[in-house]
């Protein structure tokens, strides 16, 4: 077996096929095809193809949330500067991912299952960046949940990046008046 074809490329493959084609595209032929490698390979690390959908959505949830939680978290930044790198990373993230798990979530349970973990981890992580920069709880959280709805929004419409200036004004309004 090829070790560096290991699991990690499966499932990076996964994700990107996911974003470009949609759920629709993960299958094992194309995905194997698109390795270069033959199906006996995905079978080497995954028992079946529901099998490698949930590893796909757990590396999702992994690599983009928990993974990008625990870096902020261990920068030690001060509050704002840490609301500011994740409002930018989120404008930045590959908007075509998280869209097309959005659109997955729609018809399969499960799917809707980590989609809502993954969307109240983001939600209750932005409450806590807007508490810390001064928010009270209750206000924190109507803003986090407001945040994060535009966001969703912003990435379903597949509107252009957002320069410096707009990031400013978002942050801005996020800012707790003193």
């Amino acid at each position: 077996m090829d070790k560096k074809l290991n699991r990690q490329r499966w499932l990076t493959a996964g994700l990107q096929t996911l974003s470009e084609e949609g759920p629709n595209g993960l299958k094992i032929m194309p995905l194997a095809e698109r390795l270069g490698v033959t199906k006996g390979s995905f079978y080497w690390h995954f028992q079946s193809l529901d099998e490698y959908h949930h590893a796909v959505l757990a590396e999702w949830e992994q690599h983009y949330t928990q993974e990008a939680i625990r870096w902020l978290e261990s920068d030690d930044s001060k509050p704002e500067k840490k609301l500011r790198i994740w409002i930018t990373g989120a404008s930045y993230a590959d908007l075509r991912l998280d869209s097309a798990i959005r659109s997955w979530s729609l018809a399969n349970p499960a799917v809707l299952e980590v989609r809502k973990r993954v969307d109240e981890q983001r939600i209750s992580y932005l409450t806590k960046l807007l508490r810390e920069v001064g928010w009270p709880p209750n206000e924190a959280a109507t803003l986090g949940r407001w945040t994060y709805w535009a966001w969703v929004g912003y990435a379903t419409l597949g509107g252009p990046i957002m320069n410096e200036k707009q990031l400013g004004l978002i942050l801005a309004v996020l800012e707790p008046r003193r």
